[in-house]
């Protein structure tokens, strides 16, 4: 992560563009992530490309919790995956891209070293929004949105 982080802007971007082409076609597929955290992203420095892997926590959607919590880092995890009989859908997919794009552009782990600009941050703060229906409808909508502000 750290040299990630290091990487010019325009390869950042690059790799965020390409994680959230990928959840195009998940949600295209009517699935959902869970478990969904940097742990799945492995970016090859060679080739200048990111790479999804430990992908084994997609599920069609929308479901509802049936335990305690949804495995996952809780730095990703919507609020919604911590509470039993809450619906899990696209949107909580949105929130995770959401705090993928806030973790991936910013030079630090305290979140206080932010590289992107104050429209991509608004797109996020839409993103992780505390309720589902304040956040971006798909991700689409939220690609869509992030491309207008990158």
């Amino acid at each position: 992560m750290t040299k990630f982080r290091q990487l010019p802007l325009p390869q950042v971007h690059a790799a965020l563009d390409s994680l959230l082409s990928a959840h195009l076609a998940v949600e295209q597929a009517g699935l959902v992530a869970v478990d969904l955290y940097d742990g799945c992203m492995l970016y090859d420095s060679e080739n200048h490309r990111l790479m999804l892997c430990d992908l084994d926590e997609y599920r069609p959607g929308p479901f509802t919790v049936e335990t305690e919590r949804l495995p996952g880092s809780s730095r990703y995890m919507a609020p919604e995956e911590f509470v039993r009989g809450s619906v899990i859908d696209i949107r909580t997919t949105v929130f995770t891209l959401g705090r993928a794009l806030r973790l991936l552009l910013d030079a630090g782990d305290e979140e206080k070293q932010w590289r992107g600009t104050s429209g991509q941050l608004a797109v996020i703060e839409k993103a992780t929004a505390a309720a589902p229906e304040c956040r971006f409808h798909s991700v689409h909508s939220l690609v869509n949105a992030w491309h207008a502000a990158t």
